[in-house]
């Protein structure tokens, strides 16, 4: 599966896209090891290809790899789960080449990915949690119409509706 936006191609995430380069992400920068669960263990190339293993094929994940046009792998981003029951999907998402943060990304990749989701599996709503700390994100989101729904102590639960 492929989705085209204007800069990137999103492409289902294999056990083929899990490299040291990927690996090297939740590494590399306290952000992400601080805002990104699986960075939070010391893993390994084999704990993260049995990560991408266990979410290949399932009909509630979807989980795309971001590829810019020269075909190189920057990021992701996951809508696990994806529930048809009540029409929503929660997202995570992840830059991980540094070059490309505060460059739009994440905007353009999810507004191309949520039309995805509402028109193949029905989604009408995103929902994320993100570290109250990480004001980039937040900034980002609201700029996309997420509305913040829950405060916590550690951070926001927000929602963007596709409708």
């Amino acid at each position: 599966m492929v989705i085209n936006t204007e800069r990137f191609q999103l492409k289902t995430l294999t056990t083929k896209d899990v490299t040291e380069k990927y690996l090297s992400w939740f590494s590399e920068s306290k952000r992400v090891s601080q805002y990104i669960s699986f960075a939070q263990k010391k893993a390994n190339m084999s704990d993260l290809i049995q990560y991408v293993k266990d979410r290949e094929n399932r009909e509630d994940i979807l989980f795309l790899a971001i590829f810019t046009d020269c075909a190189q792998h920057i990021g992701n981003i996951k809508y696990e789960p994806i529930n048809f029951e009540d029409e929503s999907a929660t997202m995570g998402i992840l830059i991980g080449d540094k070059k490309w943060r505060g460059r739009g990304v994440a905007s353009e990749v999810i507004k191309g990915s949520s039309e995805y989701l509402k028109g193949n599996y029905g989604v009408k709503n995103i929902e994320l949690g993100v570290d109250k700390n990480n004001t980039p994100a937040i900034t980002a989101y609201k700029k996309m119409q997420f509305k913040v729904t829950k405060e916590t102590d550690s951070g926001f639960k927000m929602l963007l509706n596709l409708e």
